[in-house]
């Protein structure tokens, strides 16, 4: 009886996360799953995020403007918001440790999903972007 139970606690899980998911994309899932691993405790699976503690991801400004802003917030957390200028009290943490095509993978699927038109991001546009900021 108790594996009975176990059993259908661990479907219930499983079924509570898929009904998160997105649909695959070109990279077999990669960004959906460093999304996961990285942001969805914060911004939540259906990209929602948490009133007045972290943004929403859905129809995001961010995500659907220039590519520099979504590499930013990855790379630098909150300090690429100015100072005084955020309705939110969570400080993001800076994601710099990831890797360029890491942090590509994860910019392209916010940028594709939870209702955002902003496009793909490629490594080459990461590099380019920390370099910027080297020396800062």
């Amino acid at each position: 009886m108790k594996a009975n139970k176990f059993a259908a606690a661990l479907v219930a899980a499983s079924l509570t996360g898929a009904a998160y998911a997105q649909d695959e994309e070109a990279d077999g899932g990669t960004g959906q799953a460093l999304y996961e691993a990285n942001c969805a405790a914060c911004h939540q699976y259906d990209g929602g995020g948490v009133p007045m503690m972290q943004p929403e991801l859905i129809l995001s400004e961010k995500a659907n403007g220039d590519i520099g802003g979504v590499i930013d917030m990855i790379l630098l957390g909150s300090a690429a918001v100015p100072a005084g200028t955020s309705g939110y009290s969570n400080e993001m943490p800076p994601f710099d440790y990831l890797s360029d095509e890491d942090i590509a993978l994860i910019a392209s699927y916010v940028r594709t999903h939870f209702e955002n038109s902003g496009g793909a991001v490629t490594a080459d546009d990461v590099r380019a972007r920390r370099a910027s900021h080297a020396g800062q």
